[in-house]
């Protein structure tokens, strides 16, 4: 077996400081709203749903970049269409509203995580975190929604939000998380 040199032990342990760092970002993000309450508003519901949405949109951007697994890209390519899609429902376009601070810093740490397994692991953790938030966001909005045309959005995406929790979780379980 080879010795590592300095400076090799050196980069595994600056990938490790990231991995660490965006598993904590991660971990937190979904505690922050852990409990989530019914949006008072459409506004606010419609408002939550696209920075979710435009969150999905960017880190699936990078993974469309840097990911060489075809599962990982053909999961993001399938959030960007269903997320632009989702936007369209409510009067909006991706990009016109921000992800929220907590959610642009994980975007921030996947952008320094180069290409390959490292990546792909942070970006299905992200996802996971995300969508279980959507999830909670739209099954409460659905249920008790004061807005016609926003529960119908949010009944519509829960067995959607769904769909991707289970291949997301399958995507964890085949080594990539």
């Amino acid at each position: 077996m080879q010795a590592l040199t300095n400076e090799s032990k050196g980069a595994i342990m600056d990938r490790r400081s990231v991995l660490l760092a965006l598993a904590g970002v991660v971990s937190a993000a979904p505690m922050a709203s852990a409990q989530p309450l019914l949006p008072a508003s459409p506004d606010q519901f419609r408002l939550s749903e696209l920075m979710g949405g435009e969150f999905a949109i960017l880190t699936s951007r990078l993974a469309l970049e840097r990911s060489r697994n075809p599962n990982v890209r053909n999961f993001a390519q399938l959030e960007i269409n269903e997320q632009t899609a989702i936007a369209a429902a409510l009067g909006a376009t991706p990009g016109t509203v921000q992800p929220r601070p907590d959610q642009l810093a994980i975007v921030q740490q996947l952008q320094g995580i180069g290409p390959g397994r490292q990546f792909d692991r942070a970006y299905v953790e992200g996802q996971l975190a995300g969508h279980e938030e959507l999830l909670a966001l739209n099954t409460a909005y659905a249920q008790g929604g004061s807005d016609q045309s926003g529960r119908a959005v949010a009944t519509v995406a829960v067995p959607s939000i769904q769909t991707h929790l289970s291949i997301l979780s399958n995507l964890r379980r085949n080594g990539l998380a």
